[in-house]
């Protein structure tokens, strides 16, 4: 997170924002988990633990949609032979 939803002001690593003091920890803490669950995904690859790695892409997507989570996920989703998924997923980060 690089600003505060309510106040749109700097984000400075604190769970209460430093201008509004609107209480940002749950976005905080949703944040570090879809980190969390990128990062296992990551190790599953390492792992050749293919369908593994599309679990755990698929919960750090739910948590925070971001391009390189959508990639990781279509990544995993190639691997695991869920080709109409590798696509889809992949012409909607384009």
């Amino acid at each position: 997170m690089e600003r505060c939803p309510v106040c749109n002001a700097r984000y400075a690593g604190k769970r209460q924002c430093h201008r509004c003091k609107a209480d940002i920890g749950m976005l905080v803490d949703i944040e570090e988990a879809a980190n969390s669950y990128q990062e296992l995904s990551l190790a599953a690859y390492h792992a050749t633990d293919y369908p593994l790695m599309l679990d755990h892409a698929r919960r750090s997507c739910s948590l925070l949609k971001t391009p390189e989570a959508v990639w990781l996920m279509a990544c995993a989703a190639f691997l695991t032979r869920r080709f109409d998924m590798a696509m889809r997923l992949r012409n909607s980060i384009s």
